[in-house]
């Protein structure tokens, strides 16, 4: 399991350090990289993020932040996995 891990970290790395090269198009590294490899880590990110958001709605429904913890969780995660184009990987990486 840890050798799994270790690979799939590697190919992360290689793979979004790529992105900072990049040109104006997307090379066929990067699309395969963010269809393989980013976009099922940012579906998995998103499906937590929704998780933790249900655990943490009555602490910020009390604290009057439910939209901020909402765009945190749930909205920067959902922007990343489903509406950005394939290939753009963010520099913030």
């Amino acid at each position: 399991m840890k050798k799994i891990i270790i690979v799939m970290l590697a190919l992360v790395i290689v793979f979004t350090s790529t992105g900072a090269f990049a040109k104006e198009r997307p090379e066929a590294v990067n699309i395969m990289g963010d269809l393989f490899i980013m976009r099922p880590l940012g579906f998995c990110s998103f499906v937590l993020g929704t998780a933790v958001f249900i655990v943490a709605l009555p602490t910020a429904a009390i604290s009057k932040s439910t939209k901020q913890t909402a765009d945190v969780l749930v909205g920067d995660t959902y922007r990343f996995t489903f509406t950005r184009p394939l290939g753009e990987i963010p520099s913030g990486l």
